[in-house]
């Protein structure tokens, strides 16, 4: 494996390698961890990547905070409809019928989901059986999941509840050989990421080195890491 020191390529045998993982990440569906103690913006860009490009025929289902854009996580080409691209802007906290009531209204394709962490599970494996509805049947890759509510959702509720909901999410977006990308920030050795960690197909670090943002990956089955290569490259 490359290390964290090496901003060289890697070997071509391993480079290989790594681009058959990928390529097998695409094909059977996968699930990302994406960490590092990086400004919010290099994390929307990042994402934005991983959702695919507009000329992408991809069905999008972004998970965030209540208050985050959705601007900045999707290219202005790319189709805002129910049947291709959803938004859910999630809270812990509960609202009363009143306050949800003069809450201003959301495009259609935009919805806010309050409360417990089942909830949650059952709006985001409805919207996939939607999707899925939509496709007929989903080609591989086509699903695109981006998932921002961790650190909420690790604040209410103990490690293992969160760690049962994330094999939960990850085994039902594999399911239909989709791509799925969860934010935790911090680095890849802090406790929790650590633990989550087995969870995933591929641990994506994030950095920023002076005006340089950049990402490397790990592709956890087969123990290949990309090295370090710019985020836009």
């Amino acid at each position: 494996m490359v290390s964290r020191g090496d901003m060289d390529a890697p070997a071509a045998e391993e480079t290989s390698t790594f681009h058959r993982g990928l390529d097998d990440l695409k094909r059977r569906g996968s699930a990302l961890l994406v960490v590092g103690s990086v400004p919010t913006e290099l994390y929307s860009e990042a994402s934005k990547q991983m959702l695919g490009a507009p000329t992408e025929q991809r069905r999008r289902l972004v998970v965030l905070n209540e208050s985050a854009s959705l601007d900045t996580r999707l290219d202005p080409a790319i189709r805002r409809s129910t049947e291709w691209t959803r938004a859910i802007r999630y809270t812990t906290l509960e609202r009363s019928v009143a306050t949800a009531a003069s809450s201003p209204m959301r495009p259609g394709y935009e919805r806010r989901v309050n409360g417990g962490i089942g909830r949650l599970g059952a709006e985001i494996a409805e919207d996939i059986h939607e999707f899925d509805s939509f496709g007929n049947v989903l080609s591989p890759a086509e699903l695109r999941v981006a998932f921002d509510c961790l650190p909420a959702l690790l604040s209410k509720y103990d490690r293992e509840h969160v760690f049962r909901f994330l094999h939960v999410m990850t085994a039902h977006v594999r399911s239909r050989k989709g791509m799925l990308h969860v934010w935790s920030p911090g680095e890849r050795d802090d406790e929790i990421n650590r633990m989550l960690a087995p969870l995933f197909d591929a641990v994506v670090e994030l950095d920023v080195d002076g005006t340089e943002a950049k990402q490397r990956w790990h592709l956890l089955d087969i123990d290949v890491s990309s090295g370090w290569f710019p985020l836009n490259g």
